[in-house]
Parts: C-alpha cells; structure tokens; sequence
C-alpha cells in the first residue's frame, strides 16, 4: 500500500507531466502558426520573384528593341554623312538647252563649248560624260533624262519673273513651263540627280522649288547676261572637274565673274537640301581630296556616337 509521501511524488509527477503537455501542445500551435507565416511569406516572395522576372525579361526585350532600331538609325545617319560626299564612278552632265525664234538670241553654243572645254581640261574629264540636247520641248526633259540618266541637269535659256522657263513649242514659238511642272518632272526623274543648274534669268524659284527632289540647285535671282552666264557656267564646271566641293565650286564661279570684271557675281544663287551642307557635296573626287574627305567622313561618324 502506497504511503503518503509516494502519494505525493506520484500526484507531482502527473501534475508536472500535464503542465509540460499542455506547453508542449502550445508550442506546437505556436509553431504551426509561424510556419503558416512563414509558407505565406514564400509564396508572397515567390509571386513577387516572378513578377519582377517578367518585368526584366519584358525591360530586356524593350532594351534589344531600342538597341536594334538605335543600331539601323546609326546606320542610317553614317550612310547620310557618307553620301552626299561620295563622288560617281561617271559624273554624267545633261545640258539641255532651248531659245525659241520668238525670243531674244542667246549665245549657248559658245556656253556649251566653253563648259566642254572647261571640262577637258580639268583633272577629272576622264569621269564626265557631257550630253546635250537643243531646242528642247516640254516632254523632252523627261526623254532627255531616261536617256542620260544624269547626275547634273543644266538648263540655259530664258526664264520668267514668275518663275517659269521657257521650252519651245516645236514650231519655233516659246513655251512657258511653270516651277511646279519642273518640280513635279524632276520628282518623278532618276534618282542619280543630284543637282540642277538653272542658267537663265529670274530661275531663282525654279531652283527652290526643285531643291527638296536633289541635293543641290542653282538659279538666277534676276536677269543675267549671256557673258556672266557662260563664265559663271564655265569656271563652275571646271572647279567640279578639279574635284572641288559644290561651295568651293560656285564660289570660284563668283570669283570668276569678278576676274573678267562682270559684276554679277551676286546674280547666282545656291540651295542644298534642308541637313546637307554644300561643301560636303563632291561630284568628281581628285587624288588630292581623298584624304582630306576621308577624315570628313571620320569627324561625321564620330559626331554621331558621342
């Protein structure tokens, strides 16, 4: 029979074991509640990880796309800069000239001989082809073109104030074509043209309204006389043989005017396209520019890196 002091130990023993039950029980609950805490926090973490890898891999895909169309843009603007300095294998001039019976005499066959022996002694007459055609008519400009498929149209002969030139008719009798059929002729034209040289008087709208279609036009901001325009024409022409940039070149041709004591040197007017610049323009490279052009062509790229 159990005493009462082993009755005691006994009832201890219980009692201790409950307790240390009951906190056992406790600390389970607690734990199971901070594990639940815990598997909420990771799958928080894990929906969080998954939406910010979507977001880099749709960031990374913007980044390629920017890249690709930053790397064509690149290349758009170094064939931009290039361009207009490349010389042609065959600078190719189609001189088309028309002074109707009706109108006042001009002298263009000695402007078209003076232009071809310009030409001939030039450094680069190997690369100049010259053709022209005479007393023109409106749809010939077109047929003139397809023909030649020139680089350089040179129109010398009579022009308006209104801003048209004047073609004959085919019998003989002026024809008047306005600056927008010019235009509209010469946007439908090879796409070799590069420039065009308007030498008859009050062109200057001609030109402007060409320019946009080409790199470069040259018209006349009122009346000129046939002197000014055949020595205008002529040192022009050799100053592209030579190799010389179109600025230098029509400087020159103004130079010339003031040589021969023509003073019309302000009569002539040149407009490049909107981004070009005239003395990037090169028609016919010497051996003596190809260096200089090259570190031209360098300084362009470089500018579009930095």
């Amino acid at each position: 029979m159990m005493n009462d002091k082993e009755f005691a130990k006994a009832q201890a023993s219980i009692m201790n074991k409950k307790t240390k039950l009951v906190q056992l029980k406790d600390d389970r609950a607690e734990a199971c509640k901070k594990i639940n805490e815990i598997e909420q926090e990771i799958a928080k973490t894990e929906n969080e990880l998954l939406e910010e890898e979507n977001k880099f891999i749709l960031l990374c895909g913007q980044k390629s796309q920017l890249m690709r169309e930053r790397a064509l843009q690149v290349g758009a603007e170094i064939e931009e800069a290039i361009k207009p300095q490349q010389p042609v294998d065959k600078l190719t001039i189609l001189f088309l000239a028309a002074n109707p019976q009706d109108t006042q005499k001009l002298a263009l066959d000695q402007e078209v001989r003076s232009i071809t022996e310009a030409i001939r002694k030039s450094e680069g007459r190997d690369g100049i082809e010259f053709f022209s055609r005479w007393a023109v008519q409106s749809l010939d400009i077109l047929q003139a073109i397809n023909e030649t498929d020139p680089e350089i149209i040179h129109f010398s002969g009579h022009g308006s104030e209104k801003g048209e030139i004047v073609l004959d008719d085919g019998s003989g009798n002026m024809s008047m074509v306005s600056k927008e059929a010019m235009a509209a002729a010469v946007a439908s034209a090879s796409k070799k043209v590069r420039m065009i040289f308007f030498n008859a008087c009050f062109s200057q709208k001609e030109a402007q309204a060409v320019v946009d279609k080409v790199e470069a036009a040259i018209g006349m901001n009122t009346e000129i006389g046939d002197e000014a325009a055949i020595v205008f024409a002529a040192q022009f022409y050799s100053s592209i043989g030579f190799g010389q940039n179109l600025q230098q070149a029509f400087d020159q041709a103004k130079a010339a005017l003031l040589l021969k004591g023509i003073a019309e040197e302000n009569t002539p007017v040149l407009y490049v396209r909107k981004g070009l610049l005239a003395q990037d323009i090169v028609m016919v490279e010497s051996e003596a520019l190809k260096k200089s052009d090259n570190v031209t062509i360098m300084q362009k790229i470089k500018k579009i890196f930095s």
